[in-house]
């Protein structure tokens, strides 16, 4: 009934059979099962929760009930459920156990519990970008892009996980590795938005690479307007090139907007003094100076 889709009937002919044999395990696992199908996880709880009461050690029903709770990021008791059916033998609970430590903002047990489930279900690279951004988050951006790594040689498709060993590429200061990375995502379909953009061209005004930066700045400035971020990194590009005037014109629109920006004043002074305006460059500065001193 169940595999032909007879829900209804299903869930009645399980509650009946409870109704005649309160100990028959299987029936209230169905039940629940049923519930589950229908997307009632509080029901499917209720029974798990009655099978428990007649049979505390019941694996399935502590592996389900942990599954349920995960679903519902209710990581706590997720991971209560998880434990109490691998202390009694229930196999293939680390996924879980792992992912609510995550969840819970414990990374380092978290990545402990994974590696576990990495051994027990295998590499996959699910889990091991999974266990990358939990190295990401402690900051061993080393051990992330390991991890990433060895999930792009099982799937060397995937644009975001591309996109996010860029990032790691670029928290270690590997600026070409970074900027490949990007540039792949991009050709996998990573959707155009302006954190792509931004993060190439800051990795190629990194290489000196200004004309890339620029062009690739300039195209997160379109899809963002008025982004501080973006704004900054395009006026330093402009300055690092030399293009004074593109470089006074941004300096000046950042000031449009945050009037009490020293850094970008003084940058903006300096800009006007490399372009061969010293008297007004420098009266700039001066004032760029004072106000970081207040």
């Amino acid at each position: 009934m169940k595999r032909d889709g007879r829900l209804d009937e299903a869930r009645q002919r399980f509650t009946a059979a409870i109704g005649e044999d309160a100990r028959f395990a299987d029936a209230y696992l169905e039940l629940a099962g049923v519930y589950q199908l229908q997307e009632q996880p509080e029901p499917a709880k209720q029974q798990l929760l009655k099978l428990l009461q007649q049979l505390p050690e019941h694996r399935e029903a502590l592996a389900t009930l942990a599954a349920i709770f995960y679903e519902q990021k209710a990581y706590e008791d997720a991971l209560t459920y998880a434990w109490r059916a691998q202390q009694h033998g229930r196999k293939g609970m680390d996924l879980i156990i792992g992912c609510s430590y995550a969840g819970l903002d414990h990374p380092a047990e978290a990545i402990h519990a994974l590696e576990k489930a990495c051994r027990e279900k295998g590499r996959t690279p699910d889990l091991l970008c999974r266990l990358a951004r939990l190295q990401a988050q402690q900051e061993n951006y080393k051990e992330s892009i390991r991890y990433y790594e060895e999930a792009l040689k099982t799937d060397s498709t995937s644009a975001d996980v591309y996109y996010e060993l860029g990032m790691m590429y670029f928290n270690m200061e590997n600026y070409k590795n970074a900027t490949g990375t990007f540039e792949q995502a991009a050709r996998l379909g990573r959707p155009v938005d302006a954190d792509l953009y931004l993060n190439l061209g800051m990795a190629h005004l990194k290489q000196a690479a200004y004309d890339d930066a620029i062009r690739n700045l300039l195209t997160a400035l379109s899809l963002r307007p008025k982004d501080i971020q973006v704004m900054t990194n395009l006026a330093n590009a402009y300055y690092k090139k030399q293009d004074f005037p593109h470089a006074v014109s941004q300096w000046n629109n950042i000031l449009m907007m945050q009037p009490q920006n020293a850094f970008a004043m003084f940058m903006l002074g300096k800009s006007y003094i490399c372009s061969g305006e010293v008297t007004k460059g420098q009266a700039i500065c001066d004032q760029a100076l004072k106000l970081g001193e207040k």
